[in-house]
Parts: structure tokens; C-alpha cells; sequence
């Protein structure tokens, strides 16, 4: 269900979260419901066992996650609803949007990006 992409300027580890963020956002892990393990994921995706780990740490740091010794990882009650996870997104978009504004991207632009994204789920701004 996780999707990396090896390309990608954003480290693994920050891809790993965002889409187990994303998987709970949708509804495909639900509060209280198990994770896939750390090793089972290393050897899934292929990637180190460390940077797996880095990931669901700081996923527990921001309480979207808990993990039960001897049990494995789990979905925390209102892992959404975190405000230090709205902070964080918040503050990514804010750079995305002021690096866009500073390359020439017109207010009307990301605003019917906004709106498309939110309308159709999909960012990808060659269409």
C-alpha cells in the first residue's frame, strides 16, 4: 500500500509518514488498527529497516501512532486531527506557495489549483 518513489527529492523516511498519514486520512487504517511491522515493510518495499523505523518515530513523536512492546504499532485515537501535524502541513504549504509566488505563480492559479485538488484529488498542474 506504500508507494515510494526513488526519484524524489523527499527523503524516504518523509514519503513513508505522509502516506501512512494518508492511509488513515482515507480510512484504511482506522483508530486502534496494526500496522505493518517494521521488518515486514523493509523487506516489502526494500529499503533499510532504520529508515523505516525513523519514520514510524517520528510518526509516535507526533502521536499518530503508538506501539505496544511485544504487540506492534497501532493508530492512535484522533491521529488527524493533531494539531502538530496541521502545523507541519501548514507550514509546507506555506513555503510551497511562497516559492511558487516568487517563480511567477498568480493567486488566481493556486487558487484553481486548491480547488482542484480538492474537487478531483489530483494535483498535477499539466492539465
Amino acid at each position: 500500500m506504500i508507494l515510494i518513489d526513488y526519484r524524489s527529492r523527499i527523503p524516504i523516511y518523509e514519503q513513508i509518514k505522509e502516506q501512512v498519514i494518508m492511509l488513515i486520512n482515507t480510512g484504511v487504517y482506522k483508530p486502534h488498527d496494526q500496522l505493518p511491522s517494521i521488518r515486514s515493510l523493509s523487506k516489502e518495499l526494500n529499503i533499510n529497516v532504520n529508515t523505516i523505523k525513523h519514520a514510524f518515530t517520528e510518526l509516535e513523536q507526533d502521536k499518530v501512532i503508538y506501539s505496544v512492546q511485544g504487540k506492534g504499532v497501532f493508530v492512535n485515537e484522533n491521529p488527524i486531527g493533531n494539531q502538530k501535524i496541521i502545523d507541519s502541513a501548514m507550514e509546507n504549504i506555506e513555503t510551497a506557495i511562497l516559492s511558487g509566488k516568487t517563480k511567477g505563480i498568480s493567486k488566481n492559479s493556486l487558487i484553481g489549483l486548491i480547488n482542484k485538488i480538492y474537487e478531483t484529488g489530483d494535483g498535477d498542474l499539466n492539465d
